[in-house]
């Protein structure tokens, strides 16, 4: 380990003074396993008392449900806008192609009087 944190070493060094003596001390890591169990005691003593700790606070349940509420009433009508979307699309494409159907079919040569009774008598239009 390194002591880069107690500054420059050589000829030049600060030397310490009373504070940065005092400070030292106050900031140095605790020595010693009885500070350690005393530090552990106290967070399970914690943990303890406040048996759900873990859960969520009711407040913040309803703010989500309402939330979540909120997300599905949103989907919901941009998922029905989308339909009515593509129903119309639909719609509309039925229509031209029928259109361009009988465009299709008015652009063939008339039946001649027995081909059109042949197709009469056979069912085939």
């Amino acid at each position: 380990m390194n002591d880069e944190h107690r500054g420059p070493q050589g000829p030049r060094a600060v030397p310490e003074d009373a504070l940065t003596t005092a400070l030292r001390a106050i900031y140095s890591k605790p020595t010693g396993e009885a500070y350690w169990a005393a530090l552990e005691q106290r967070i399970m003593n914690r943990v303890d008392e406040s048996e759900t700790w873990w859960t969520v606070p009711d407040r913040w349940t309803r703010v989500g449900l309402a939330a979540a509420a909120a997300a599905l009433v949103i989907a919901g009508g941009l998922y029905l806008r989308e339909q009515a979307r593509l129903d119309r699309t639909m719609a509309y494409k039925a229509i031209v192609e029928v259109e361009g159907l009988e465009s299709a079919l008015a652009q063939r040569e008339p039946l001649s009087q027995e081909q059109a009774t042949l197709r009469k008598l056979t069912g085939h239009q």
